[in-house]
């Protein structure tokens, strides 16, 4: 069994929020999850990306980096999932045990 840490530094935000802010809009729409502000977002990708950089912008890097490890771990489950797929998609055979996050 092998450990793989990957530890992630500078990482660019807004970039970020450009790829999954409009992925978290569909979800809540189509979880029905979002209430109005859900479907205000999902309907207006655009300003769903400047109002999360808006707060992005305004936030320490502590504490976008401690909104990541929180990510992270509540999603642990996911991760590994896609983490499987992804490997069995390029042919890698691989068990994928665990992910972990921990603030350094």
């Amino acid at each position: 069994m092998l450990e793989l840490k990957i530890l992630i530094d500078d990482v660019d935000y807004n970039s970020l929020t450009e790829l999954l802010v409009p992925l978290l809009a569909e979800k809540l729409e189509k979880d029905g999850r979002g209430g109005i502000l859900g479907g205000i977002l999902a309907g207006n990708q655009d300003m769903a990306v400047g109002m999360a950089r808006t707060l992005l912008n305004t936030m320490p890097q502590e504490k976008k980096d401690e909104m990541v490890v929180q990510l992270l771990t509540r999603n642990r489950d996911k991760l590994l999932q896609k983490g499987r797929e992804l490997a069995a998609k390029n042919g890698v055979r691989l068990q994928l045990c665990d992910v972990a996050a921990k603030k350094i």
